[in-house]
């Protein structure tokens, strides 16, 4: 069926009956797991933010010790709009109440040219191999299509999740699944020691240091910029402003190219550090979480300057290095770009993606 002209519930069968709790999976057949109890699903609380993150960062320490998640992350997740606990999210505990799985299956609000279900979820190592994972996925799978089959969006639908290169285990069971590898993307690291000489802005620019005052316009910048690349669609108010509170966020360390003829911003670089990372970097660092120049100022170095200004910054503010994730396909060609500033590849992750 062609997915522009096709409403999405046309071409994805429903479950025949509510989706509720995943089934429990067969036991694997290991003397260990066998002696292991069989766990309780029910629904996420607004209370199992603290739960949740134990399990999230236990798994992390395994499947992509890189990357740590934080509190204020998963209490923003439970309070999300789109969010229907009852519906939409998982737990498994053990005999003495202990979580040791969660997962979520979340239809996305914005939905311009796709429509996405996000399925984030672990289970923690100690109840790994028992079929907890899969009967999870499953859940997830299904209550997705669940959500699509009752869109009047022409749009493709997309289920996706996330997974460090490394975490080969997390690969094959969603390639087993119906996933497949769509997009890899790279994270690179810029060493700061050496200085950084700083590239200068195009005089019909001025770089502001971002904060509330640039917020709805950077985001707004955000959308535009992103429109053409790989499975992004528009960030909303809502989102954006949730994301400006985390803690992790670091508007002093965040810089905005504006027009002074419009006060538009025409590009944008925006920073985060969160602290629990840098144990496992082995130095204290700041994540560039995003670069952006509009189409018509690419080409005219304006990534460069914002980059060799936000990267002073980070190494004013005691930093030892600025990180960065960018698309390997970019149409933007960035990575040359990072690479031309001194940033090296330091690992690869993937986007799984489950079509209709």
């Amino acid at each position: 069926m062609d997915q522009t002209t096709t409403p999405l519930r046309d071409r994805v069968i429903a479950p025949a009956e509510p989706v509720g709790l995943p089934e429990e999976a067969p036991r694997a057949q290991g003397r260990e797991s066998q002696e292991l109890p069989p766990v309780t699903w029910r629904r996420m609380r607004a209370t199992d933010a603290a739960g949740v993150l134990a399990v999230a960062n236990a798994a992390g320490l395994v499947d992509h010790p890189d990357f740590v998640f934080t509190l204020e992350e998963f209490v923003h997740d439970l309070a999300r709009e789109e969010l229907d606990p009852e519906r939409d999210t998982v737990v498994a505990e053990d005999a003495d109440g202990r979580m040791v799985a969660y997962g979520f299956a979340v239809l996305l609000p914005s939905q311009e040219t796709l429509v996405r279900s996000s399925i984030p979820g672990a289970v923690h190592p100690d109840r790994r191999g028992e079929g907890i994972g899969t009967a999870l996925l499953r859940w997830q799978v299904a209550r997705a299509e669940e959500q699509f089959a009752t869109s009047e969006r022409a749009l493709p639908g997309w289920t996706l999740t996330h997974a460090d290169a490394r975490a080969t285990w997390i690969l094959d069971l969603f390639e087993r699944h119906g996933f497949g590898k769509r997009r890899w993307w790279l994270e690179l690291t810029r060493d700061l020691a050496g200085g950084v000489e700083e590239v200068p802005l195009v005089p019909a620019l001025r770089i502001q240091a971002y904060g509330p005052d640039w917020s709805e316009r950077t985001r707004q910048a955000r959308n535009e910029v992103f429109r053409d690349h790989w499975g992004s669609q528009p960030t909303t108010q809502a989102d954006w402003e949730a994301t400006a509170a985390l803690p992790i966020a670091r508007p002093d360390l965040s810089f905005v190219a504006v027009d002074p003829a419009t006060d538009d911003v025409v590009a944008f670089v925006l920073t985060s550090v969160n602290e629990a990372e840098w144990v496992e970097a082995g130095h204290p660092f700041g994540y560039i979480e995003y670069v952006g120049v509009k189409r018509e100022w690419r080409g005219s170095r304006v990534a460069q300057a914002l980059l060799t200004r936000t990267m002073r910054a980070h190494a004013a503010a005691g930093l030892a290095h600025s990180v960065l994730d960018v698309d390997s396909e970019s149409p933007t060609g960035a990575t040359g770009l990072y690479e031309g500033l001194g940033f090296m590849p330091i690992g690869s992750s993937v986007s799984l993606v489950r079509e209709y």
